[in-house]
């Protein structure tokens, strides 16, 4: 069921090495990427068709593609359709597709809705499976350069603000931190220092991915976006990240309480962020800074900077 072309990455690996007598672990890496990648398109496009001739309401996840595209530019430099293109399966991808649909409809007498729901189901599994995949983050370096602008760049950038709703969390962490810090990494060797800040729009994409994702990182990194103007919406959501467990949140927290001479509080949080996998070193750093000082060397004013 899940055949693909591998025609145009098998010759790449022979003229990357015509004298090997194995595949190297990179050129082995090469063939489970687009094993994969080529699973994903197949179902991709058999999910369009069934659509098509049986007018289903199944769909798949709006953020599996998405999420597909981000770890692929991240793990190999290409997008999916990038990647897709580059494999030339196109057409052979079609006729496969086209020979799942019709072998579906031609077993359960049509579009027979339990059927349908079945296939969907097993279908969506592999997908699970191919993702869990792209997830190990295995970077993979050797294949033909994709060229990228800086325009390009910023154009991307662009594109993918206007639709940070539709992102993974992963993407929106991203794009949220280029508009804090000015710099974005579209892709694994894809760059731009040139991002034009926005911190309130970075709130309100770290406000959605909190809203939509619950992660502690996202509130550490709202705290710290807030920190200059709205000190007390930053204290908030700095405090909701350490409750989470987030390492960073809780060095932070319990440095305000030494700030605030909490001494307390400040050991409660320090010694949960030591738990939760801050670097002890730092931690006792900070314990050294208190004994020596009475406070941290980054209050101000009783803050943390």
């Amino acid at each position: 069921m899940f055949r693909f072309s591998f025609a145009s990455l098998f010759l790449f690996i022979f003229a990357l090495n015509v004298h090997a007598k194995s595949p190297s672990k990179m050129e082995t890496l090469a063939m489970e990427y687009a094993q994969v990648v080529g699973q994903i398109e197949l179902v991709n496009v058999a999910f369009d068709e069934m659509h098509t001739r049986c007018e289903t309401q199944i769909t798949q996840d709006p953020k599996f593609l998405p999420e597909v595209d981000y770890l692929l530019r991240k793990n190999m430099d290409y997008g999916f359709s990038e990647f897709v293109d580059w494999m030339e399966g196109v057409a052979e991808t079609q006729t496969l597709a086209t020979q799942m649909v019709n072998q579906v409809l031609a077993d359960h007498g049509g579009c027979d809705a339990t059927a349908l729901s079945h296939w969907f189901n097993y279908l969506t599994e592999s997908n699970t499976q191919n993702l869990a995949f792209l997830q190990q983050n295995q970077l993979l370096f050797g294949l033909p350069k994709v060229t990228r602008s800086e325009h390009d760049i910023r154009q991307a950038f662009k594109r993918k603000i206007n639709d940070y709703q539709t992102l993974p969390y992963q993407e929106i962490r991203d794009l949220a931190s280029a508009l804090d810090h000015g710099s974005y990494r579209y892709s694994l060797l894809s760059l731009s220092q040139s991002i034009r800040k926005d911190s309130a729009t970075a709130q309100t994409m770290w406000q959605f991915a909190i809203d939509e994702f619950n992660q502690p990182e996202a509130y550490y990194a709202l705290g710290k976006s807030l920190k200059i103007d709205e000190k007390a919406r930053a204290l908030n959501a700095f405090e909701q990240s350490a409750q989470m467990g987030y390492h960073r949140a809780g060095t932070w927290l319990g440095t305000y309480y030494a700030c605030h001479q909490d001494m307390k509080h400040a050991a409660y949080w320090l010694d949960k962020a030591k738990e939760h996998g801050a670097d002890p070193d730092y931690i006792d750093d900070i314990y050294a800074e208190i004994h020596e000082l009475g406070m941290p060397t980054n209050c101000v004013n009783g803050w943390v900077y």
